[in-house]
């Protein structure tokens, strides 16, 4: 009986520690979205993985840009963010004053920006970092004449204003809202 149980305690000791070396296998519900399944134990997931879903920056409003290479060039624009992707119309503020698109991407704090000048065949690539509502960064430049340029980029955002949809409640008319709400006898009495 002796070696029975010293058998299963030495089972139960071997299984404990397959069990620790393993860790738990599960999901992490965010409130935006499920992480995928992740470790915890000897071999878990970097914490820069945690997280990524939903730490986007919210990037819609108003781009004052400011290029800093062998020409300083300004860009203003309106810029429109839809999860990871964000696109904008604006004007190049130096004497030509010529049309500009933007389009590219986000990864976190991160923005990747293409910003083409529709007269002409230019492009300037800006990889950004925000924080708060400023930007900072480096750009390069490229030309059909294989002139191409780099330098930096500072500027700031002003942040769009969240739009709010009303929401109906409900298809009926309160009547109590039409006539007024009374609260109790007392104060109607003294109301009228």
């Amino acid at each position: 009986m002796a070696l029975k149980a010293i058998m299963i305690v030495i089972l139960f000791i071997s299984l404990a520690a397959n069990v620790s070396s393993q860790g738990y296998m599960g999901t992490v519900s965010t409130g935006t979205g499920i992480i995928p399944a992740l470790t915890v134990g000897k071999s878990s997931i970097s914490a820069s993985s945690v997280g990524a879903i939903s730490s986007l920056a919210n990037l819609t409003g108003s781009w004052a840009l400011d290029l800093k290479g062998a020409q300083i060039r300004h860009f203003d624009l309106q810029m429109y963010q839809e999860d990871d992707l964000i696109l904008g119309t604006g004007r190049s503020q130096d004497q030509s004053g010529q049309a500009v698109t933007a389009a590219g991407s986000v990864a976190g704090d991160r923005p990747t920006i293409f910003i083409s000048l529709i007269d002409s065949s230019r492009v300037f690539r800006l990889k950004l970092s925000v924080s708060g509502e400023a930007l900072a960064g480096e750009y390069d430049y490229l030309s059909p004449t294989k002139s191409r340029q780099s330098g930096t980029v500072t500027g700031r955002i002003t942040l769009a204003a969240k739009k709010s949809l009303a929401t109906t409640l409900g298809k009926s008319v309160n009547p109590s809202a039409t006539a007024g709400a009374w609260v109790g006898k007392a104060t109607k009495s003294t109301l009228k």
